[in-house]
């Protein structure tokens, strides 16, 4: 983890995964304000508190976030609000 790379504007790099199995992701500023979002970034703070140093993690499978942000990008007018337990739930599938 390493490597120092360049990171494209208005985009966030992330540590997402679990475990030792972390990959390096940048998503853009606007998926951050997602009620979506906000659910994974609840599970990183119960998980790391609100303290973390360096690259934010967000302790999710990386197929399950992949289709949380596939998920927030389809639906940018709609915008629910998703409960740590739905996102927990979706961790488990």
């Amino acid at each position: 983890m390493g490597k120092s790379a360049s990171v494209k504007r208005g985009h966030i790099p992330l540590l997402v995964g679990e475990g030792e199995e972390l990959k390096r992701v940048l998503v853009h500023r606007k998926v951050l304000q997602h009620p979506y979002f906000t659910g994974l970034l609840e599970l990183a703070a119960m998980e790391f508190g609100y303290d973390q140093k360096g690259v934010l993690r967000i302790p999710c499978d990386i197929r399950c976030f992949q289709a949380i942000v596939q998920l927030i990008r389809s639906r940018t007018r709609r915008r629910k609000k998703v409960t740590v337990s739905r996102l927990l739930f979706l961790k488990l599938m």
